[in-house]
C-alpha cells in the first residue's frame, strides 16, 4: 500500500472516530439536558406570602398603606405562582383603628375574604372584645381559623370554634398548617375573657400534631403561629418563633408576629418570617419540594417592605373601604378639642410618658382616688399637637378598657410598683398621684411619696383606680385582685379623657417630675 493510500485511510478513521465522539457526545448532552428536565418536573415551587399584627390598619395613614394597596400587592405577589401560593394570616388583624373597631373587625373580614386568605391563627387582641365576637369574625370568614395549644380547661381539648390544624393542597402537595398562639395570651389579653382556657407549650403540641399530619398525607408541614420573633443585624433570630424551631421536630417553614418585627431568616434549617405591622410589610416563604424523594429540598425567606408611594390601590377594595368609612363619618371626624403640643408616648420605652401622665392624672379625679395605674400597652401611640378627634383617642386607647376601683394597702401598692416599673415584659407602668423614686442598679423602689408630700404608708389602705384589663391580673398584675371592695365602674377610660379634653378645649399638660431614676452619683451616694 502506498504512502498516500495510507493516508487517505488514515485521515478517514479519525475523522469517523471525530464523528462518533461527536455523536456520543451529543448523545450525553440530550440525555443530560432530558435527566434535568424530569428533575425539574419533579421541583414543585410552593410560596407563603404572610401577614401579621394588621391591628386593623385600614386606612392609608402615614407609614401605613390601607388594605387597599395591601390587597394590590398581595394580588400581584399570587399572580407570580397563582397554583403554588398560600396566603397566611399570623393574627392580630382586627383590634387597633376606629375604622376596625366601632364595626367589631368585620371590614377587615371582608378585605381578607376578597384578598383570598387560605388560613390564619389566634394572635391575644383576636380576643378582646370577646369569645361572642371572634366567633361571628370567625363565621363570617370564608378561610379557617387554626389553633391548635389553646385547651378548654374542662376538657383539655382544643377550643371547639378553631381547628388545630388544616391540610391545604397546592400543585399536588398537600401542606398541613399547624396553628400556635402565644402562651402570652394567659396575660395579655383580659383573664375574664379567656378565664377558661389555657395555653399548652408550643413545641409539644406540634410535636404531637406532626405525626398524624403525615398519616393525614400533609406532604410539608407550616406553623403558623402568633409567637414572637427578633432579628439581630448579623442575622440571628430569637424569641418564641426561634425557640419553637430548634425544639420542633419536622416542620419545614414557622410564620410568625406579635413582636412587630421585620424577621426573615432560618434558625438552623427552618425558615423564619414576620412581616412587620400595620400591613406595611408582607412576608415571604418559598418551599421547593421533590416529588421523588418527598421532601422540601431548598427554602428561600424574605419580607418585602411595602413603600406608601408608588403603589396602585386595589379598586374593589378601596370601594369596600368607602362604604364602611360612610358608616363612620360621624363618629370618627368629631372634634374633642386642641392640642397645644404633642403628648407623647412610646409603649416600648421604660419610661413613663407625658400622655400617661394626663390620662391617669385624669382617671384619678374622675374616680376621686389617691392613686391611679395604667399599663403602657393599653396606650397604643401619643395624641400630636393639633385638633383632637374621637378618631384619634380610638387610635390611642383602642381597647374599650374601663375604670376599676379598688382599695389596696401600701404594701400592696408597692408590689404594684416592684412589678410594673421598668418591666421589660410589659413596659413601665403609668400612674398619677404618687412620686416614685427608684434605684435602676439595684432594681428596687427607694421612695414613695403621695400628692400631699407623705410617704407611702404599708399599712395604710388608698384608694386605687386602674382598668378593668389590670383588674382582672392583666399583664401579670395579679395583685389588685388581692385588694378589698373592686368595682367595674363600667366607665370607659376614652369617654373620661374626651370628657377632659373638651372640658380644657385646649390642652396645654406639660407633665411633672413623679418618676425619679436615681443618676449614678445618686446611687454611688445611697450605697
Amino acid at each position: 500500500m502506498g504512502k498516500v493510500h495510507r493516508k487517505i485511510v488514515v485521515s478517514k478513521f479519525k475523522h469517523c472516530l471525530l464523528l462518533i465522539s461527536f455523536m456520543l457526545s451529543m448523545t450525553l448532552m440530550v440525555e443530560h439536558v432530558a435527566a434535568e428536565s424530569a428533575g425539574s418536573n419533579d421541583i414543585i415551587h410552593l410560596q407563603i406570602l404572610s401577614v401579621n399584627d394588621f391591628h386593623g390598619a385600614l386606612v392609608e395613614s402615614g407609614k401605613n398603606l390601607g388594605a387597599a394597596k395591601l390587597a394590590q400587592f398581595l394580588k400581584e405577589a399570587k399572580a407570580q405562582n397563582p397554583d403554588g401560593t398560600l396566603l397566611f394570616s399570623a393574627g392580630d388583624m382586627f383590634q387597633g383603628s376606629l375604622d376596625s373597631n366601632l364595626l367589631r373587625g368585620k371590614s377587615v373580614v371582608d378585605v381578607m375574604n376578597y384578598a383570598g386568605f387560605d388560613a390564619m391563627t389566634l394572635g391575644n387582641h383576636e380576643f378582646d372584645w370577646g369569645i361572642d365576637i371572634l366567633k361571628q369574625r370567625i363565621a363570617q370568614s370564608k378561610f379557617p381559623y387554626v389553633c391548635a395549644n389553646i385547651l378548654d380547661k374542662s376538657s383539655g381539648k382544643p377550643i371547639e370554634y378553631v381547628k388545630p390544624y388544616t391540610i391545604l393542597k397546592r400543585n399536588g402537595v398537600n401542606i398541613g398548617v399547624i396553628g400556635i398562639a402565644t402562651p402570652e395570651t394567659a396575660f395579655k389579653t383580659n383573664p375574664k375573657i379567656i378565664a377558661n382556657y389555657t395555653f399548652a407549650d408550643p413545641a409539644k403540641t406540634v410535636n404531637s400534631l406532626v405525626p398524624k399530619l403525615k398519616q393525614q398525607g400533609a406532604d410539608v408541614i407550616v406553623v403558623l403561629t402568633h409567637l414572637a420573633s427578633f432579628m439581630d443585624e448579623r442575622g440571628n433570630i430569637s424569641g418564641e418563633a426561634a425557640t419553637l424551631a430548634i425544639q420542633a421536630v419536622g416542620v419545614d417553614a414557622i410564620v410568625s408576629g406579635h413582636s412587630h418585627q421585620l424577621v426573615s431568616g432560618k434558625v438552623g434549617s427552618v425558615p423564619v418570617v414576620q412581616a412587620g405591622y400595620n400591613g406595611r410589610a408582607v412576608g415571604k416563604i418559598e418551599l421547593f419540594y421533590n416529588k421523588v424523594s418527598h421532601k422540601v429540598e431548598s427554602t428561600n425567606v424574605s419580607v418585602d417592605k411595602l413603600p406608601v408611594s408608588g403603589l396602585l390601590a386595589d379598586r374593589d377594595t378601596q370601594v369596600m373601604l368607602e362604604e364602611s368609612q360612610r358608616e363612620l363619618e360621624t363618629v370618627k371626624n368629631v372634634i374633642v378639642g386642641h392640642a397645644a403640643h404633642a403628648l407623647s408616648h412610646d409603649r416600648y420605652e421604660l419610661s413613663e410618658t407625658l400622655l400617661g401622665q394626663f390620662i391617669t392624672d385624669n382617671m384619678r379625679q374622675a374616680t376621686e382616688a389617691d392613686i391611679a395605674f395604667q399599663n403602657t400597652g393599653g396606650l397604643r401611640t401619643g395624641i400630636s399637637a393639633g385638633t383632637v378627634t374621637m378618631g384619634n383617642l380610638y387610635e390611642v386607647l383602642p381597647f374599650d378598657n374601663t375604670l376599676c376601683t379598688v382599695a389596696m394597702t401600701g404594701k400592696e401598692i408597692l408590689k404594684v410598683l416592684e412589678y410594673g416599673l421598668m418591666n421589660d415584659k410589659v413596659g413601665m407602668i403609668q400612674y398619677s398621684g404618687i412620686k416614685v423614686s427608684y434605684d435602676a442598679a439595684k432594681g428596687r423602689v427607694i421612695a414613695v411619696t403621695l400628692a400631699d408630700g407623705t410617704q407611702l404608708d404599708l399599712e395604710k389602705t388608698y384608694k386605687v383606680v386602674t382598668n378593668d384589663f389590670m383588674a382582672a391580673g392583666g399583664d401579670g398584675f395579679t395583685m389588685f385582685q388581692n385588694g378589698q371592695n373592686l368595682h367595674d365602674t363600667c366607665i370607659p377610660v376614652r369617654d373620661i379623657v374626651a370628657d377632659a379634653i373638651r372640658n380644657q378645649k385646649v390642652i396645654d399638660f406639660t407633665g411633672d417630675d413623679r418618676w425619679d431614676q436615681l443618676s449614678r452619683e445618686q446611687q454611688k451616694d445611697a450605697a
